[in-house]
């Protein structure tokens, strides 16, 4: 039995670390929670609460508003930090999707002048030189986006996408 109970995940209890009573009668708050204090919750050996104490106070001029306001204050608390999360994931993402984005017009535009040369990853400096100077039909000099290289053969996206990684 209690190898089955433990494969299942545990002993099933402790599921209220903290709660609040409220009395109709200050006396009697203040008499339950004296005669209640550091007592065993139960006695029975087979609770899953076997061995724990109550631990009460009466909380002098504490109206049950106060707690009320206290857990929507918490709750609104917990809701911001998940919002202020959720927009730093969105960020993030939006970041990266960018980049990857960056990263395959590089590789396009990598692709597109090897077929254009006729080459098959070199990287000369004096050949790119001469192609970014030439000249089109019209007598103009043709606007190029140079690809990043970083001395490696890496494909363009893996070298802005190393930033992140």
């Amino acid at each position: 039995r209690k190898r089955r109970k433990k494969e299942r995940g545990g002993s099933g209890g402790k599921r209220y670390i903290e709660g609040w009573v409220e009395f109709a009668s200050k006396q009697k708050a203040k008499h339950v929670a004296m005669a209640l204090n550091n007592t065993p919750i139960t006695n029975h050996k087979r609770n899953p609460h076997y061995g724990d104490l109550w631990n009460l106070k009466y909380l002098h001029k504490f109206k049950w508003s106060h707690l009320t306001e206290k857990v929507a204050y918490e709750r609104r608390v917990r809701e911001q930090k998940l919002r202020v999360e959720m927009m730093q994931a969105r960020r993030e993402n939006a970041a990266y999707a960018e980049m990857v984005e960056t990263g395959k017009k590089l590789d396009k535009i990598e692709e597109r002048k090897r077929k254009r040369d006729g080459t098959t990853n070199n990287h000369d400096d004096d050949n790119h030189e001469i192609n970014k100077n030439k000249k089109t039909k019209k007598g103009r000099k043709q606007k190029r986006i140079t690809p990043i290289q970083d001395g490696s053969d890496k494909p363009a996206k893996l070298a802005v996408l190393g930033g992140l990684v």
